[in-house]
């Protein structure tokens, strides 16, 4: 008796100190996401940068007698503020999509773009691009982004479709051929138009910049809503990890599981996607770094994920705006110099077989 209410104290106790880690990882993310506004090609001072936040709240605002330049103010709100939220749900729908990806391959050397996602979203920005479309005006491009991530990933699907199953291994495979042959897709249409590798650089390199209010509403309702739902399946994702057949022994539906994780995941990254562009190794990466504090439990793993995200590609778009002086480097470019060395450090632990998922 007193060994088991020992093991539950312990149970609660490390309950308790994960839940803390990750309200911490969350005030960590709140003050990176202040900070991420006064970095920046143009210098606008801290106090003016302050006034503006606190002429934002409500009521708070009217009373304040403080003045700032049009510019600055202009700055912050329409540039600055859109691209950090952005980043914000970005590296959120990244990191829970590696989490719920990596948990129903059990693989951890997957992430969300290995089921098509990246490469269809590609397709859809560059052939809006090349053919100069301008059915939805400024929605255009990351609307076609959405849609072919979407459907590509139907496709994948559909292929891996075997008597009303999807093995994760044929699955996987599936994802990776109709990947490349999308991208092959992509690169004949930037070799046979030159003019359009300039417009399509920056999107399939990926990047926060330009982000607008506007885009970030629907975005943001997709990302959040997928995200809670993901997280209430918590429980059957680790199941999963565990295998099918013991998935099946504990009561879960493991194709209907898959089948709405699948859908979930592709409409929260591709929403994310079309307004971000292709950026790497978030989903990858995360996810790791997540289990090694938390543990393998999905309970932790998927909020911890989302949290780490963010906070990563606020940390890498911050390094991209002040690392040539006036110019902003493509956040993928960041992302994959930091990304590289920890995934060939992830391929090393399991090629001496040490690693533990």
């Amino acid at each position: 008796m007193l060994k088991n209410e020992s093991d539950r104290l312990n149970a609660r106790s490390f309950r308790n100190i994960k839940i803390a880690g990750i309200v911490a990882s969350a005030i960590l993310l709140f003050f990176m996401a202040i900070l991420s506004t006064f970095i920046g090609p143009v210098r606008i001072q801290a106090a003016d940068v302050i006034v503006i936040y606190l002429k934002q709240i409500p009521v708070l605002g009217h009373f304040l007698s403080f003045t700032v330049s049009g510019k600055d103010y202009g700055i912050i709100v329409f540039l600055r503020e859109p691209e950090v939220i952005g980043g914000i749900l970005v590296g959120a729908s990244l990191g829970i999509g590696g989490a719920v990806i990596q948990s129903l391959f059990r693989n951890p050397i997957t992430e969300p773009y290995i089921i098509g996602l990246s490469s269809g979203a590609s397709l859809g920005a560059v052939a809006s691009i090349m053919f100069g479309l301008t059915l939805f005006g400024i929605f255009t491009v990351p609307l076609m982004a959405f849609i072919f991530s979407i459907a590509v990933v139907g496709i994948v699907y559909m292929f891996a479709l075997r008597g009303g199953k999807v093995s994760p291994t044929y699955l996987l495979l599936t994802g990776i051929a109709i990947s490349l042959f999308v991208s092959s897709l992509v690169a004949l249409m930037l070799f046979t138009n030159v003019k359009l590798q300039g417009a399509a650089f920056f999107w399939l390199l990926g990047s926060l910049s330009g982000i607008t209010w506007t885009e970030l509403l629907p975005v943001s309702a997709i990302v959040i809503s997928t995200s809670l739902i993901i997280s209430l399946y918590h429980r059957e994702l680790d199941a999963l990890q565990l295998g099918e057949f013991h998935a099946r022994s504990v009561g879960v539906s493991v194709e209907n599981v898959k089948r709405v994780m699948i859908v979930l995941v592709t409409l929260s990254v591709s929403a994310a996607v079309s307004v971000s562009g292709i950026i790497g190794f978030v989903g990858l990466i995360m996810p790791h770094i997540s289990r090694l504090l938390y543990g393998g439990s999905n309970r932790f793993v998927i909020p911890s994920s989302a949290i780490m995200g963010a906070i990563f590609l606020l940390a890498a778009d911050d390094i991209s705006r002040v690392v040539i002086t006036g110019e902003v480097v493509p956040i993928g470019v960041v992302t994959g110099m930091i990304g590289v060395p920890v995934f060939m450090y992830l391929l090393r632990r399991l090629s001496g077989g040490v690693y533990e998922h």
